[in-house]
């Protein structure tokens, strides 16, 4: 099937509106393995939205929870996962993603992430006054750690189809990784 071992995971990382959970979506469906969404399973284990965590405990108390949601993930076997926007700016999450399989960095253009994203409802760092300057400065500082991925996948003018297709071609045994 792909480059990947029995009950890995491919993790997918990138700034929001970058595709992760269209794509992952689209990427489980087509090897027919489980789509997991780390926002949704720290809601389920907090018992709380993720603006209530981020106004309850700040974004500290949620990068917590994220990297709680990871360690979860290990119960998980050969899954896609698709991971908030800043889950690669807690070092200790990269050795928890790399564990669990490839991972793959959605790259977006900033433009194209704020079409992406709409006004941003229900992501805590997208909203206010002055967003698009304080999302471009976000992603500059985050670029550098969203190249530390095993794949880099451009998703500017692609199709989550053919953004996942791209995926499943660059881990095929013998590929060229990016």
């Amino acid at each position: 099937m792909s480059n990947l071992s029995e009950g890995k995971a491919i993790v997918l990382i990138g700034f929001m509106g970058s595709g992760k959970t269209t794509v992952g979506r689209e990427l489980a469906r087509r090897l027919q393995i489980p789509f997991v969404d780390l926002d949704s399973v720290i809601i389920e284990q907090a018992g709380m939205t993720i603006p209530e965590i981020f106004a309850r405990e700040g974004e500290e108390g949620f990068r917590h929870r994220e990297t709680q949601a990871l360690e979860s993930l290990y119960a998980v076997e050969g899954s896609v996962v698709a991971t908030g926007g800043g889950v690669v700016t807690v070092e200790e999450n990269w050795p928890l993603m790399r564990d669990l399989g490839p991972v793959v960095y959605l790259h977006a253009r900033l433009h194209t992430a704020l079409q992406r994203i709409g006004e941003g409802e229900g992501r805590p760092l997208a909203n206010g006054m002055g967003r698009e300057t304080r999302l471009g400065t976000l992603l500059e500082l985050r670029k550098p750690l969203y190249e530390r991925a095993d794949l880099i996948v451009d998703t500017d003018g692609l199709t989550p189809s053919a953004v996942a297709r791209t995926i499943i071609d660059k881990l095929q045994p013998g590929s060229h990784r990016c």
